[in-house]
């Protein structure tokens, strides 16, 4: 910024012709952004309408809470699964009206439910919505790897301060961030219309679709929830469908039609496999993402997991790619996040560290173990999502460059004019006092002190240097990143950099490695998802300081509503006992373990387990040694170059052609090859489909029920869907010793998939079943199957 200032009052060296061109060009790229907010945002505000209620706050925390510990539950998932807060939007409505109405006249009631309390709840919940990243570091570290001594005191200190961490950073960059016209934040576009529609006169009677978004959104939602006990319990088979295994008759010597066909956890890669369950789709949100973007995104996971994956695993481009997992079920491993040693055997985790000896805080790298299996492995696909990841670092910068470059440079410009020539919308705002930089610094202090105290003295072994890089690298990073966010709606990671970073600083130390990523990457991540609340605010005219405190308290509450769910969660499993060994060191087995060791249950704790096995990788081994020249995995690393090149080709060929397709070839989203390893592959058919029906078919032939009940339909099936996998959750998985499955038939098999030969399905439904409703499978009274 100071250089821009230097050349700009530099005027010995600039003519007033350029200046004044520069000038136009910069209006010119001011008057589109406000033709795409005009669409949506009224240029008018009435200063007396109440935001800060008992009913927007009542409601906001109510909805929040209980989607906080819903999609807490949900991290536990195999397949991602999250409730999104636009649910909120569609429930708060109606409560908001029948407490206008019930409630008495006055604090409690200001009078009629409006379009700023309804605001002030998406933002409450929004903040609430996603689970703290900081989870699984205390999952991970007190559970995973037994760090007993781990207090939840210090859980949710590390949580508040990591989800905190960069609400400072937010609050003093929204001068750069929110209030000009140039920084759009597109993804609030959708919820500003929902909230406009509901609150206007087009959702009733007399329209050519007469039913209201919410008598639709309960018939749908009430529709899926019914429809979803059957991928879920009773039928789980449609939930992974293997065109390749029925036409291979699960024969046991047909090694690649298992590694084709199947999909499912410590399997193949799910070539052909569709679903009919909704919860694997929701991850993808296949109708509310642009069309074009679902495409570049199947075209990279059909292009990588369906070809890239089978020919780098059959080659064994990397090492000994066969052998890993050969003594499994399928005589192979490849869709795993865990560790093998160099023979190809799974590695627990807990045997990679120790509790250093200088300092019992610390655990670090088992030297000796380390020494005895490596070199450490990685399946075919885990090591492609690493090289992948490195990729798409780079080519998110030189494509947000070469395509939204020029465009960011002239709304760059803009913004630092508006900074003294306030757009309408900011000239409306004025009206209402402003935060003051205080409070915000304030919150950054704290936050960095507390995060100094609870990392170096907490049991997170992240030295107090530690603290301060990961606040600097945040820093550093947010305003660029945030602009390119605003502007072009893509955000660029820091997850992989950090580890990379910290993990060269301080090599063996898995704990201090994972918590630096979680505080750089929530720093940064936290920070722009706040900011993009506040520009949602800045829309409709939500009161800044109101804004401050529904966003501060809200985002405090769901950190400690979160942690207290994932502990309660894994300590209501129990435990049973078990001889101290590396893999058990605290004397215990958690049953939550046991339930993740079952991967056809649906909750086998994949999200966990991959954080684990990254930190693993980039703590306790480091990347010096996991991606050195001597590593196996060294060859990823030529990720950088390929992310530098690529990007160049599709925007030169548009350049070339115009006309051409070439402008919707994203290589980043090509790329990005979503980290589910472990995962259910069998996703990657229906949700584009969806999105192709949904978002070419009906939009195009019907674009008014397109526009009044799509994104309603999207809210409704995650709705529906989510009360129902709590339900069974509850019902069928909580109790350990008293579990309650499905009888075994041909569409609920050991196998869902049915890839596995018969033998070993039938011996995996003996398993299933004789272990279920309080009994107890004992294999030596099963010998056809424990020879």
């Amino acid at each position: 910024m100071a250089d821009y200032e230097a050349k700009a009052t530099d005027t010995e060296f600039i003519s007033d012709e350029k200046v004044q061109t520069v000038t136009e060009q910069d209006d010119d790229y001011i008057d589109e952004i406000y033709e795409i907010i005009d669409a949506v945002v009224p240029r008018t505000d009435d200063p007396t309408i109440p935001a800060n209620t008992f009913r927007a706050w009542f409601l906001g925390l109510v909805f929040g809470v209980l989607i906080c510990a819903a999609n807490t539950i949900f991290t536990f998932r195999s397949n991602s699964f999250s409730i999104t807060p636009f649910v909120t939007v569609l429930l708060a409505y109606p409560c908001g009206l029948i407490m206008a109405k019930v409630l008495p006249a006055g604090i409690l009631n200001p009078g009629k439910f409006n379009y700023k309390e309804h605001a002030l709840i998406y933002v409450m919940t929004s903040c609430m919505a996603s689970p703290p990243y900081a989870l699984y570091n205390i999952v991970g570290q007190k559970y995973q790897l037994y760090q007993t001594d781990l207090s939840l005191i210090s859980g949710f200190g590390f949580a508040i301060v990591t989800q905190c961490f960069g609400y400072g950073f937010a609050g003093l960059t929204r001068r750069y961030l929110v209030r000009p016209a140039a920084m759009l934040w597109p993804s609030n576009l959708a919820t500003i219309a929902m909230l406009n529609s509901l609150h206007g006169t087009d959702d009733g009677q007399g329209t050519r679709y007469p039913m209201t978004r919410f008598k639709f959104f309960w018939l749908v939602s009430s529709a899926m929830f019914f429809y979803q006990l059957l991928p879920s319990y009773v039928m789980p088979m449609i939930g992974a469908l293997s065109v390749i295994c029925w036409f291979t008759n699960n024969k046991k010597d047909n090694k690649m039609a298992l590694v084709l066909g199947s999909g499912s956890y410590g399997g193949g890669v799910g070539l052909l496999s569709f679903t009919l369950d909704w919860s694997l789709c929701n991850v993808y949100s296949p109708i509310t993402t642009p069309l074009w973007a679902m495409m570049n995104q199947f075209l990279g996971l059909w292009l990588f997991m369906w070809i890239v994956t089978p020919i780098l695993w059959y080659t064994e481009a990397f090492y000994k790619d066969q052998s890993i997992g050969a003594s499994s079920e399928y005589g192979f491993t490849i869709n795993s996040p865990a560790t093998y040693n160099k023979d190809g055997n799974r590695i627990p985790n807990t045997k990679f560290v120790i509790r250093s000896p200088d300092d019992r805080n610390s655990l670090v790298l088992n030297q000796t173990f380390y020494d005895e299996n490596k070199p450490i492995l990685i399946t075919t696909y885990f090591a492609l999502e690493y090289a992948n990841s490195f990729i798409v670092f780079v080519a998110a910068l030189v494509h947000v460059g070469l395509w939204y470059g020029k465009d960011i440079w002239h709304r760059f410009r803009a913004t630092l004019q508006d900074l003294d020539r306030n757009d309408i919308h900011a000239t409306l705002m004025d009206a209402y006092p402003e935060v003051p930089d205080w409070w915000f610094i304030v919150v950054l202090a704290v936050t960095t002190v507390l995060g100094i105290v609870v990392c170096q003295w907490g049991g997170f072994d992240l030295p107090w240097w530690g603290t301060i890089l990961a606040m600097l690298l945040a820093l550093v990073s947010i305003i660029p990143i945030g602009t390119i966010q605003a502007i072009s709606g893509q955000q660029i990671g820091l997850n992989v950099m950090s580890e990379f970073l910290i993990g060269l600083l301080l090599p063996g130390r898995i704990s201090a490695v994972m918590a630096f990523k979680t505080f750089s990457y929530m720093a940064m991540y936290q920070g722009l998802f706040l900011v993009a609340d506040m520009k949602l605010g800045h829309y409709l005219k939500v009161p800044p300081r109101a804004m401050f405190l529904a966003q501060l308290v809200s985002t405090v509450l769901g950190s400690c509503v979160s942690t207290g769910t994932a502990a309660l969660i894994y300590e209501s499993f129990g435990k049973i006992e078990k001889p101290v060994s590396p893999q058990f060191p605290a004397g215990f087995q958690w049953l939550m373990q046991v339930q993740g060791d079952d991967p056809a249950s649906g909750w086998s704790s994949n999200g966990y387990n991959t954080f684990l096995s990254a930190g693993a990788i980039w703590g306790a081994i480091a990347p010096a040694r996991f991606f050195g020249p001597e590593s196996p995995y060294f060859k990823t690393l030529l990720g950088f170059l390929v992310g530098g090149i690529l990007p160049i080709i599709p925007w030169y060929l548009h350049k070339l052609q115009p006309n051409s397709f070439w402008h919707l070839v994203n290589i980043p989203l090509i790329f990005i090859f979503p980290a589910a390893a472990g995962a259910r592959r069998s996703d990657l058919i229906t949700p584009l489909a969806i999105s192709v029906l949904v978002n070419y078919f009906v939009k195009k032939y019907r674009n008014t029920w397109w526009k009044k009940y799509a994104y309603v339909m999207s809210a409704a099936f995650d709705s529906g869907t989510g009360v129902m996998l709590l339900i069974l959750f509850f019902m069928v998985q909580f109790n350990p010793k008293y579990q309650m499955p499905f009888p075994a038939w041909f569409m609920n098999s050991g196998d869902v998939e049915r890839c596995l030969p018969d033998a070993a399905l039938t011996c995996m439904e003996h398993a299933t079943m004789g272990g279920a409703y309080g009994n107890e499978y004992l294999p030596e009274q099963d010998p056809a199957c424990n020879a």
